[in-house]
């Protein structure tokens, strides 16, 4: 019984903590998109990017300005955030617009 408990209490906590996002995770993002950049063949898509990194901590439209040109586009941004930092992804026409940033790499000191 005791053993019951105790495996429970472990599954729950381990479901509490949540996924996290590591480089190998973005490298893999920006690597797809890279593809999808030299084939010309459609792109990476939020949901793509939802089933690597998991479900984005906020999503929102919002409108993009053209640097070449005097015009806005309508995107879509997701918003990731873990230990005080935040990823933000633009897509445009449900693609992924360029690569993700990757997440600083903490020291053993910085991890405690």
């Amino acid at each position: 019984m005791a053993s019951i408990v105790a495996l429970s209490t472990l599954v729950l906590a381990l479901n509490a903590c949540g996924p996290r996002i590591t480089n190998a995770n973005i490298e893999v993002i920006n690597k797809r998109h890279d593809q999808s950049e030299k084939s010309g063949k459609g792109g990476v898509s939020p949901k793509e990017v939802e089933s690597i990194l998991g479900p984005p901590a906020k999503v929102e439209t919002a409108k993009l300005q053209l640097e070449t040109q005097k015009k806005e586009i309508e995107v879509v941004r997701l918003f990731y955030e873990q230990d005080g930092q935040t990823l933000e992804l633009h897509f445009y026409d449900n693609k992924l617009i360029s690569n993700v940033p990757e997440l600083p790499v903490k020291t053993r000191r910085e991890a405690r």
